[in-house]
């Protein structure tokens, strides 16, 4: 089960999962020596820092952590950001896909916090993204190998996501990175313990839709601190 699971990902391109999360708890990751913790491991004080949209899961699985299969879910994405007012300043985390295949990764095809949504562990489940319609999408003749038919399908994996499975800090704009880069650094993080990577369109739930739909991706452009 596990082993078709990985020949898919690699049939189909698959290259990462996505976590997003206000800017202000990426510091608290990246000093950390857990990594992406689901919400139920985190620590009082350390739930004390991080948003309500972190803490509130409204798809009832507080052991998992929230991720989407090569672009984020730009739907509940943006729904997150709107509901918070002080930290405007958000980041895409691009994950290692091995999570894809390890026992206790559940999948959704659709939002995991609809009513709708049928929660499933296993080939079945992962499958199940790559249908061509669910009850909320179609999948287009043209549309990315690599990403689900609904753009809000996502994927929960368990307990934690270890520091070294994070690929890339993805930002908008380089002002943006620049900024990020100098939080880390004032902590004395080493800039060989990250990277980031500008991608305008995945912060656009309009633009991002439009470019899975029609089989492109969006442009990434790769950032380095001035030493």
């Amino acid at each position: 089960m596990i082993s078709n699971i990985k020949k898919e990902v690699e049939r189909r391109g698959i290259t990462r999962l996505c976590h997003f999360t206000p800017s202000r708890n990426l510091v608290h990751i990246m000093t950390g020596e857990r990594g992406i913790l689901a919400t139920k491991n985190l620590k009082e004080d350390e739930r004390s820092v991080f948003t309500p949209t972190d803490i509130h899961r409204f798809d009832r699985h507080e052991c998992h952590i929230c991720c989407s299969i090569e672009y984020p879910n730009a739907w509940y994405f943006d729904k997150a950001k709107s509901r918070d007012d002080l930290f405007k300043d958000w980041v895409v985390i691009f994950i290692n896909p091995k999570y894809l295949w390890f026992p206790g990764t559940r999948f959704s095809a659709i939002n995991a916090a609809s009513n709708h949504a049928m929660i499933v562990e296993g080939e079945q489940g992962f499958f199940n993204m790559f249908v061509s319609s669910t009850t909320k999408a179609t999948r287009s003749l043209t549309h990315l190998d690599c990403c689900p038919t609904d753009n809000q399908a996502e994927v929960l994996i368990s307990n934690d996501i270890g520091l070294s499975d994070i690929l890339a800090i993805v930002v908008p704009t380089e002002t943006q990175a620049k900024k990020e880069a100098a939080r880390l650094d004032i902590l004395g993080i080493p800039h060989s313990k990250y990277k980031f990577v500008i991608i305008s369109e995945i912060f656009d739930k309009y633009k991002l839709k439009k470019l899975i739909s029609s089989g492109k991706r969006p442009k990434e452009t790769l950032w380095t601190p001035c030493n």
